[in-house]
């Protein structure tokens, strides 16, 4: 066999990133270097001295040995990339890919090791998988953005080179690249919501009851939660810091520290389903959220920004909130997803706490796109049909891709957002009409999204787990195969499911065959809660609004082998998460035993 392979860049070796959960993402907010995930100096030290190792046998051995003493470790995703980086540098193929192979496991999105593998697989002839290498890197490279740690210019020429690879084994293996070019178009407008309504009356009255259309309500608007019965919170110590009461306009009092309290007013809600939160407003239009909200689920009032961000940060404190600092801010951590048609009021507004917008909450335009030009069309009789490249846009119509990085404008934490030339913030004017986020490469987020198996663990970044699934990157679907945001029976169905009352109907509308082998595809009584698809392939192991939610990295199946190795802790299983009683143990006997 002669074949080249292509070096194995190692550009992903970013820094980490101290990232809040839940806030917009402006900027990259960096830490400290990759081998601050490790849980140990002598952990470190071990890291340190493999990533400086060049001469391949010896890194090969390091990496061997890193992965025998700390098997458990944040960083494996990098240590096995290391060993395959070194099998290739050594001809050693076949070590290379089942070391790149648990590499991607942890940590999928690397296209530089992917096309690499790729360029392997092709020159061993194994076709398919080579072709399936190929294409993920492309749809990586058309995801994410560029590490931190290189220049700009770098970054565009590895990302040509690894482009220019990835398309060539695609060429060689009868794969199609995808046409990747952005669709051109003129400059267009907004119309505003209540414009859709004359000849869309039914899904506009659906989608003014879900909790799109109130991520932000002014209070005189609001389906509030709770009739804020007078009431005090206290801190950890017993301490009250923060009163709270109802009547005509609802209020908050916080402790200055003083003895005085200041009273702040609640002008607006955040939510409306299982959780909601409480923002007051300035003189000067900025809105700053109360860290105290009310959870419908547990019934009582919590200190949320206690439970996601980092112990000793300020948002953490409630004693903090009278300071009204940016980490307090609506505009500077919540609008950009809260609101619609979001721009900076001033351009040179540099703490993001000016805008002006066009309405509160997720209007029709955030998904659709601008369409005025389409309403005047179709109120002189003009009738243009919608589609994937000319607003308002019909998700049916769209590339898979595009239509679940137009849902992610929110639904991907990962999002790196950048101001275009007017201010705005999450929209453009201008085909494509959409700013189609970039991600920040996932290795410089740090533990917190993450468990040690590499799944996700917060809802946060549940548009991130949707894009790992074989059912988004083979199959072509998007979020609206599953999801209708604007359903005729939101009240009863929060999380806009197409087939609320029969949910198997989501798979099955592409694995029809499953159908008809149900038992023998479960191993559980068909009519059994363990013989439903979300069961096994989308377990609740996400932290959404303190409650579990189900994870999206839909094809994955309970592993055994991974739940061993990091324990449940860091590793949960479908299986055991029904089978409380039973251990990891019983769960490899298990397993085994239905592959036999």
């Amino acid at each position: 066999m002669r074949f080249r392979p292509i070096a194995v860049s190692l550009f992903c070796l970013g820094l980490a990133t101290a990232q809040q959960i839940d806030s917009g993402g402006f900027e990259r907010n960096l830490a400290g270097p990759l081998s601050s995930r490790a849980d140990s100096d002598a952990e470190r030290q071990a890291f340190d001295q493999l990533s400086t190792e060049r001469d391949p046998h010896r890194r090969r051995q390091l990496a061997g040995e890193f992965i025998n003493r700390y098997s458990r470790s944040w960083l494996l995703a990098t240590v096995y990339q290391f060993a395959a980086a070194a099998s290739l540098d050594l001809g050693d193929y076949g070590d290379a890919l089942t070391e790149g192979r648990r590499s991607l496991r942890i940590l999928p999105e690397n296209p530089a090791l992917l096309v690499a593998m790729a360029n392997v697989e092709a020159g061993l002839h194994q076709t398919k998988q080579a072709r399936q290498d190929a294409s993920d890197t492309l749809l990586w490279l058309r995801v994410f953005a560029g590490p931190s740690t290189e220049k700009a210019a770098d970054w565009e020429a590895t990302r040509a080179t690894i482009e220019a690879a990835a398309r060539l084994i695609l060429t060689r293996t009868g794969g199609v690249p995808a046409d990747e070019q952005p669709p051109s178009g003129p400059p267009l407008t907004f119309a505003g919501s209540e414009s859709c309504k004359p000849c869309h009356a039914v899904i506009y009255e659906a989608w003014r009851n879900t909790g799109m259309s109130r991520m932000l309500s002014p209070i005189h608007d609001s389906r509030l939660l709770t009739d804020f019965t007078q009431g005090e919170f206290r801190d950890s110590s017993g301490r009250v810091v923060a009163r709270f009461g109802g009547g005509m306009q609802p209020y908050f009092e916080f402790d200055r520290g003083n003895g005085e309290w200041k009273r702040y007013p609640v002008r607006f809600t955040i939510g409306s389903k299982w959780q909601q939160a409480y923002a007051t407003e300035l003189s000067d239009g900025r809105l700053f959220v109360f860290p105290i909200q009310y959870s419908a689920v547990h019934k009582r009032w919590v200190n949320y920004w206690s439970l996601i961000d980092l112990p000793g940060t300020e948002r953490d404190n409630v004693a903090h909130f009278p300071q009204l600092s940016p980490a307090f801010s609506y505009q500077r951590n919540c609008a950009v997803c809260h609101t619609s048609q979001l721009r900076l009021a001033r351009l040179d507004d540099k703490s993001f706490e000016q805008d002006a917008y066009r309405e509160p909450g997720v209007n029709c335009e955030m998904c659709h796109g601008p369409s005025a030009e389409h309403v005047a069309a179709m109120r002189a009789g003009h009738a243009a049909e919608a589609g994937a490249q000319v607003p308002p846009f019909r998700f049916s119509k769209m590339d898979n891709v595009e239509g679940t990085l137009i849902c992610g404008q929110c639904h991907r934490q990962s999002a790196l957002r950048l101001l275009a030339r007017g201010g705005e913030m999450n929209y453009t004017h201008k085909a494509p009409y959409f700013d189609l986020l970039l991600s920040q490469p996932y290795i410089e987020l740090g533990n917190r999204p993450f468990y040690r198996d590499g799944r996700f663990r917060e809802t946060t970044y549940i548009g991130e787990a949707f894009l790992r699934s074989a059912c988004f990157r083979r199959g072509g679907a998007q979020c609206a195969s599953c999801h209708d945001p604007h359903g005729q029976d939101a009240a009863e169905n929060p999380v806009s499911l197409k087939f609320r009352k029969d949910p198997d109907r989501m798979c099955l509308q592409c694995h029809g065959e499953i159908a008809a082998r149900l038992t023998a595809h479960t191993h559980h009584a068909a009519s059994s809660r363990g013989s439903r698809c979300v069961a096994c392939h989308m377990p609740p192991t996400m932290n959404g609004l303190m409650v579990a939610a189900a994870s999206h990295q839909i094809d994955d199946v309970p592993d055994a082998q991974m739940t061993a190795r990091f324990g449940e802790k860091d590793s949960p299983n479908a299986c055991l998460i029904c089978h409380a009683d039973k251990d990891t143990g019983w769960l490899l006997g298990q397993l085994m035993q239905w592959q036999h």
